[in-house]
Order: structure tokens, then sequence, then C-alpha cells
């Protein structure tokens, strides 16, 4: 017998515009395709969920992006790691992924290897159901 799918709805929000920098960074780039298998378009789908959903989160075995540290002449600084959830928006996988250190409450990022928004036709306020893979 199959495993019982995982899916839940969440409503399209607008971010804080962070991912994008992230999802640019090469070491971020680099540890998505090795662990998660493509190569992450740079920017995250933000979704609105409720608190019942983000729980389901806890009892899954999350893929582990790790963080890095970057030292120049000017500043040492360090970028956190994060736990990705293998998923799919419609026809498209991809994962959501939730950094380890957030601002957000109740929002959870998907990312993909394409532009979700453009590629989907979708748009903030739009409700998308996710599908755990």
């Amino acid at each position: 017998m199959a495993a019982k799918q995982i899916a839940f709805s969440g409503v399209i929000v607008r971010g804080l515009g962070e991912g994008t920098f992230f999802m640019s960074m090469p070491h971020y780039q680099n540890e998505i395709r090795k662990k998660l298998g493509f190569k992450a378009y740079p920017g995250t789908l933000n979704l609105r969920i409720n608190k019942k959903q983000i729980s389901i989160f806890k009892k899954l075995k999350p893929t582990k992006i790790g963080g890095i540290r970057q030292k120049n002449k000017a500043k040492n600084k360090a970028f956190g790691g994060a736990s990705c959830y293998k998923a799919r928006i419609q026809d498209i996988n991809g994962s959501i992924i939730v950094p380890d250190l957030t601002k957000h409450k109740n929002i959870i990022e998907f990312i993909a290897p394409v532009h979700l928004k453009s590629e989907l036709n979708l748009k903030d306020g739009d409700k998308v159901k996710v599908e755990l893979a």
C-alpha cells in the first residue's frame, strides 16, 4: 500500500525580498543542486499557511542545506542553513525551504527550477496546493 500523500494549501504573499539574495549565492545554489537535484530559480514563492500545517514539518525528515561563513577584510559574515522538503506545486517539482534563521511567521518558502508565478500564471492572493514528495 502506498504512503498517504501529504498535501495542503497556502496563499501566495509578497515576501521580504531576501529570497532572491540568498538564492543567488553560489554556496546555496551548489548545495541545492547537489542535495535536491535541481538548479533553483533565484527567488522564492512565499505561501501563508496555518500553524497546524506548519506542524506537519516537525514530523518529517528534512534535507539539510549547510550555512556558510564569508570572510573578507571588512567583516566576518555568517549565513544560516535551511531545512528542505521535496514538494510539488501543480506539475512543477521543487522544495519547501525553511531557513534556520527567519523573520517569517506562518510563511513557508518554495523553491523551484523556474519562476513559479510566471510559469503557472500566479499572483499574490492566489491559493495553491502543495504536495510533499
